[in-house]
């Protein structure tokens, strides 16, 4: 390193390398501990926005496993990524099961050995993770991974559990910073518990229906309403209407969008993209009504940062400028059988997961 840079203060570095992409800001990790430190730091990450590098998705092989792929949004390079989840040297699949801010929750299956761990939370850009061992559940769509390093650099999941002799879905919530579970209380108003019970039921593809934001996971139950809990009051007792209801699966897509909670729509000539402007009045507002001529198959994500929504139209992945209905191919697909569709936005800073490689 030049003795100019040996020179610069922490101000100056943060506001010269805040403004460098992630790629290269990966490569100055190596240049010094002092750089690694201040790159790593919890202040250094919330000076930068988040960065969606790609999509992570499902698809099946000719034997029928579900096998991860993972797509690169354009002029982004993901080679320090591990996105094959390599580091964990697992013999048998893992099946990625969520993505939130930088982190996955993956589930082992298929193992030679009768006691591995069922899950994991894992970081793949720190190739670092954690297991949880003996988890058990009747359906893996019913747990959730909520992650906020600006708040918090320990992860916390959600888990709905069908009672079967009372047809009573519990709620609970497990913390990393305490390594343990505690129940959430369902609020017995607005038909919450049959939502609930709708949500537990629901296909995988329903992925895309909800999304963690703010403290709140958001999870869309039918074709009409959505359920919210409130991780820091441990309470799950709001209902939000939907602006317009949707019967079949894929018409609709919540995600988190420019910090608020937006709602896609699929139309028979284009898409409707709704906004939640009020979380306490429950109240929506139509941002765009967008005009496509060309037909697509399916709603993909939300970017997470810019005004774009994914699309898949045929073997293809389209992006989606919210504001004027621009299309822009995003890569070919080589398998059919896309589902779970996630995004993925590295992190980079406080990794406190128990394992290291």
């Amino acid at each position: 390193m030049s003795h100019t840079a040996k020179n610069l203060t922490d101000d100056i570095l943060i506001n010269i390398l805040s403004r460098l992409p992630t790629k290269s800001l990966c490569r100055f990790l190596c240049v010094t501990k002092a750089w690694h430190n201040l790159i790593s730091d919890t202040y250094f990450q919330a000076q930068r926005p988040p960065t969606m590098t790609g999509l992570l998705y499902h698809f099946r092989d000719k034997s029928w496993n579900i096998n991860n792929g993972y797509i690169s949004v354009p002029s982004y390079n993901h080679g320090f990524i591990d996105t094959v989840l390599s580091f964990l040297s697992y013999p048998g699949n893992i099946q990625i099961l969520d993505s939130c801010n930088g982190l996955l929750l993956c589930r082992f299956w298929d193992t030679p050995y009768s006691l591995s761990p069922d899950v994991c939370v894992c970081n793949p850009t720190a190739r670092s993770w954690t297991l949880l061992p003996n988890l058990k559940l009747s359906t893996y769509n019913s747990l959730y991974l909520a992650f906020d390093p600006n708040v918090s650099p320990y992860f916390t999941l959600v888990r709905l559990q069908l009672k079967q002799e009372s047809l009573c879905v519990e709620v609970d919530k497990f913390s990393s910073q305490t390594n343990s579970w505690t129940k959430i209380q369902v609020s017995a108003k607005d038909n919450i518990l049959t939502y609930l019970y709708r949500i537990v039921h629901m296909d995988g593809c329903r992925k895309l229906c909800r999304v963690y934001l703010n403290g709140i996971i958001y999870m869309v139950a039918g074709t009409k309403h959505m359920v919210c809990i409130d991780l820091e009051s441990m309470v799950c007792d709001k209902v939000i209407e939907m602006p317009e209801a949707k019967s079949m699966m894929m018409k609709e897509v919540i995600g988190k969008s420019e910090g608020s909670l937006h709602l896609a729509l699929k139309e028979k000539k284009g898409i409707k993209i709704w906004m939640l402007k009020d979380y306490e009045k429950s109240e929506w507002v139509l941002k765009y009504s967008i005009g496509l001529e060309l037909v697509f198959d399916h709603l993909l994500p939300f970017h997470p940062d810019m005004d774009i929504v994914f699309l898949r139209m045929k073997d293809k992945i389209m992006s989606c400028k919210m504001s004027n209905g621009e299309l822009k191919e995003v890569c070919e697909l080589s398998q059919r059988t896309m589902q779970w569709v996630l995004v993925f936005s590295p992190f980079f800073g406080q990794d406190v997961l128990e394992n290291k490689n």
